[in-house]
């Protein structure tokens, strides 16, 4: 597993040095997209999110954290992981009196705590399959028994990019073999596509709903 952990930061740090801009109408076109889904199912499972406990693994800087903020939970209630160095520092910065922790999320030391467990394209990038089903395990073993998994990730592999590898309906369905349900949602128009297309973002992705690459699962124990 350590080797895995040190192929994983190297896998980000490749991408980090390689990262060109982003289509600035693309990437708010899909942040809106996703946000207002996770919202939905958030919104439907619990009524009050004020005393509701949050934790997303692999958080980056933590902008999904910062939008569910705004939906209603409590900085105290929401806690972040991170594997690399200087997005904890990030963290720190930019979830102000939340729990952030460092290191691998596979050996977080909760059981049956939060209310939601979210995780958004972590994954994709990694390639070891223990490791995959180890940290799936610890989703699960996190999450209450009438809490919710929240996933965001893409299904389809980048032939262009061999460090990482789409995880399909099938993979998380035995990521998560006692999950009593599994809700899937298509999302997101495959990033050439949406960069390509700019502002005509909303009208291409409700008329050609086959050009999404990405998923979102509600998963639940109970």
């Amino acid at each position: 597993m350590k080797n895995e952990i040190q192929e994983i930061k190297a896998r980000y740090k490749k991408r980090k040095d390689s990262n060109k801009k982003e289509n600035i109408w693309f990437s708010k076109y899909v942040q809106f997209e996703r946000e207002k889904k996770y919202f939905e199912i958030i919104g439907n499972k619990f009524q009050k999110l004020g005393d509701k406990k949050i934790i997303e693994i692999g958080a980056g800087g933590g902008d999904n954290l910062i939008a569910l903020k705004r939906n209603g939970f409590d900085w105290k209630n929401i806690y972040a992981n991170e594997l690399l160095e200087d997005r904890v520092e990030m963290l720190i910065k930019n979830l102000p009196n939340s729990n952030i922790y460092a290191g691998d999320a596979s050996n977080l030391e909760f059981k049956n705590y939060f209310d939601v467990v979210f995780q958004s394209t972590v994954f994709t990038s990694i390639l070891d399959i223990d490791f995959k089903i180890k940290l799936a395990v610890k989703m699960f073993d996190m999450v209450k028994d009438n809490g919710l998994i929240l996933w965001y990730d893409f299904k389809y592999n980048n032939p262009k990019n061999p460090d990482v590898k789409g995880v399909g309906k099938n993979e998380i369905k035995k990521l998560f073999p006692e999950a009593k349900k599994i809700i899937f949602y298509n999302v997101t128009l495959a990033p050439p596509i949406g960069r390509r297309i700019g502002k005509f973002y909303n009208v291409f992705n409700f008329l050609f709903p086959f050009f999404r690459t990405h998923i979102i699962a509600e998963i639940y124990k109970t």
